[in-house]
């Protein structure tokens, strides 16, 4: 979406509509952008189904639809992708495969997983690829349909989550070699409608959040060093945040209020600026369920799965008690992506090499390098932590109980003060903030990571089979979940 309403390039045919509801048009776009795209997707999967139609009919029709939405919603902007798809199928089509990953580099996850994907699949050994590297190789060069249809696709155009190549052609085909080997026997299914409607509804409570709550707690008080007292009329009441100075009162974070004040703002504005990525994703899941793509086989007992096409699980992020696992279970695909390209390849360093790609994958805002650094250290001392601190408190069910919930509460902590710098996205202003702080975070990062080890050495003689042992003594937050659906069903 444009961040600007003055240079947004998508359609302004609603722009009436807009003022009357009181939405930026590029907001408004995005929405009856999902909203068709819906409507698409469930008349692709009953009408335009692999049985009926040929592979390049689909192809078409996800293409046109991909296209044409993509330029309801960015207008000219949308050449950029073009060019960019353009350039590297003619790069994939004459580069010798064994370089193929380099020229590449900056595009997007898209054209990056392809490239890597050719390169492991035309020039490495499969003993030589990790597990995740040899689900997604590639062993010939995609036809020029099927490359753009698979950038253009409308179900992940607007904000993803990221499908991989070979998923969506499995989708198109309508074959999933992870539930059979045989390419002759058909196992996608259309999605239960609940599990549309869920996501779905989910998407929508989010997004009544982001509209009507959110905006009463503006990140960019955290960096006004005085009251704004200036009168000004907003055209716009409900997003224009200078509308909050006239009816709001708010203390001067930076010089007059306790520490402890500051970090319960700071915790509660980037827990509540998730609602914007999690009305985002589910939204984008939903429409890809909806069309039939993210089948991803059966569980034990037999029921069909639809999380192949998946950015978050909320309640394991909102319940984790450690940086690891908060890590793995936001914005999944990413994760993966990054897996793939970086975290597998890279000889040394993978941690950091891996969350310096993402910031720069973000963009180029000082905000964003704050924060993934941040989460580079941050990550490094969970480790450290977690094996000199966490076997003393596995002794028992009850110690290792209160480790975790002490540990869960850290990490909320921790996720708010490595996050604010990407929402406020100033150098100056993240700095000015942490010094208020006095980097105590980042200090204590650095002691657990050189000094903890030394002060208080893990434990000896624990194998990995008993600390795995260990680890058992708890359950996880999905462990949880599911005990609690099992004991609804049985009621």
């Amino acid at each position: 979406m444009a961040g600007s309403r003055a240079v947004y390039a998508g359609s302004r045919i609603f722009q009436s509509l807009s003022n009357f509801v009181g939405l930026p048009i590029d907001q408004l776009n995005f929405i009856i952008s999902q909203s068709v795209m819906l409507l698409l997707a469930v008349l692709y999967r009953k009408v335009l189904r692999h049985q009926n139609v040929s592979v390049e009919t689909r192809h078409i029709f996800i293409l046109s639809f991909g296209i044409a939405l993509g330029y309801f919603c960015f207008g000219h902007q949308i050449s950029h992708l073009c060019v960019q798809g353009t350039l590297a199928y003619i790069v994939m089509n004459n580069v010798n495969p064994k370089l193929l990953h380099r020229p590449v580099m900056i595009a997007t996850q898209k054209v990056t997983s392809v490239a890597f994907s050719l390169h492991d699949g035309l020039t490495r050994p499969e003993v030589k690829l990790t597990a995740h590297q040899r689900k997604h190789i590639i062993k010939r060069i995609p036809t020029m349909l099927e490359f753009f249809s698979y950038i253009f696709h409308f179900q992940t155009l607007l904000c993803g989550p990221l499908v991989f190549y070979n998923d969506y052609i499995d989708f198109i085909k309508g074959t999933n070699p992870q539930v059979s080997k045989n390419p002759e026997e058909v196992y996608i299914e259309s999605p239960p409608p609940k599990q549309v409607v869920r996501k779905l509804a989910i998407s929508i409570c989010f997004g009544l959040f982001l509209i009507f709550v959110v905006p009463f707690f503006p990140i960019r008080y955290l960096k006004e060093p005085t009251r704004n007292t200036t009168s000004i009329e907003p055209v716009n009441r409900l997003y224009d945040v200078s509308f909050l100075d006239s009816i709001c009162f708010y203390p001067v974070y930076l010089y007059e209020t306790p520490w402890y004040r500051q970090l319960l703002y700071i915790i509660i504005c980037t827990s509540f600026a998730r609602s914007k990525y999690y009305h985002a994703w589910l939204l984008g899941e939903s429409v890809a369920n909806a069309s039939g793509l993210g089948f991803n086989g059966f569980t034990t007992d037999g029921k069909p799965k639809w999380d192949l096409v998946s950015n978050i699980d909320i309640l394991n992020f909102e319940l984790s008690s450690n940086v690891r696992e908060t890590v793995k279970t936001w914005n999944i695909s990413t994760q993966q992506w990054l897996k793939i390209i970086v975290y597998d390849r890279a000889p040394s360093h993978k941690t950091l090499l891996t969350y310096l790609l993402s910031a720069l994958w973000h963009g180029f805002y000082p905000g964003y390098y704050f924060t993934f650094l941040g989460g580079a250290l941050f990550t490094m001392a969970a480790r450290s932590v977690r094996r000199s601190i966490r076997p003393y408190f596995q002794l028992s069910c009850h110690t290792a109980f209160v480790y975790d919930i002490i540990t869960c509460i850290t990490t909320r902590v921790c996720l708010a003060y490595i996050v604010f710098p990407f929402l406020l996205v100033e150098f100056y202003a993240s700095i000015q903030i942490y010094w208020q702080f006095y980097f105590i975070g980042h200090i204590l990062s650095i002691f657990a990571i050189f000094l903890l080890p030394k002060v208080l050495p893990p434990p000896e003689g624990l194998s990995k089979s008993t600390r795995e042992d260990m680890d058992k003594l708890i359950p996880t937050a999905s462990e949880i979940n599911r005990f609690f659906k099992s004991r609804k069903a049985s009621n």
